[in-house]
C-alpha cells in the first residue's frame, strides 16, 4: 500500500513576482524544493538527519512546465510524486496547482542522487536499508 504525501502550500509573495503581479517563472523551481524538503520531513528523512548520517541529495536534473499564471497573493497547493527510485537516484513528479480554483500552474519534474559528503555516489539501498524500505513506502506507479 502506497503512503500519501501531504501536499505543501505556498502563498505567493510579492517579492516574487513582476511589475504585473505575476509569479516569476524560476520560483516554481524553489517551490518545489520547499514541496520536497517537506514531503521528506513527512516520510522521517528530513534532509538535515539525513545530512548528519552523511547523505546528501543534490538535484541532478530539473524541468518545468507552466501552465498558467500564480499572482501576487494566490495559494498554490504543490502535489509530489516519487515516481522512480534505484536505490541510487530518486526521480519526482510535481503539479502546482491554485488552492481555490484548482488550476493548475505548473507541472515539473526533478532527479536526485544520493551521494557521500565527499561526493561519491551512495547506494542507499545498500548502506542505509531502513532508509531504502522508508522511500520504497511512498513510491508512486509512474503515469
Amino acid at each position: 500500500m502506497i503512503k500519501e504525501i501531504k501536499p505543501y502550500e505556498h502563498v505567493v509573495q510579492y517579492y516574487e513576482t513582476d511589475q504585473m503581479k505575476v509569479a516569476h517563472h524560476s520560483n516554481y523551481i524553489r517551490w518545489f524544493e520547499e514541496a520536497r524538503v517537506d514531503a521528506f520531513e513527512q516520510i522521517g528523512l528530513g534532509y538535515k538527519e539525513c545530512e548528519q548520517m552523511g547523505i546528501m541529495s543534490p538535484v541532478v536534473a530539473v524541468s518545468a512546465k507552466y501552465k498558467t499564471s500564480a499572482l501576487f497573493y494566490d495559494t498554490v497547493v504543490i502535489r509530489i510524486k516519487f515516481v522512480k527510485y534505484t536505490g541510487v537516484r530518486l526521480y519526482i513528479e510535481y503539479e502546482v496547482t491554485d488552492k481555490k480554483t484548482g488550476d493548475v500552474r505548473c507541472v515539473g519534474q526533478s532527479e536526485h542522487c544520493f551521494v557521500t559528503p565527499e561526493g561519491r555516489i551512495l547506494s542507499v539501498k545498500k548502506n542505509h536499508p531502513e532508509l531504502d524500505k522508508k522511500l520504497m513506502e511512498y513510491m508512486e506507479e509512474e503515469s
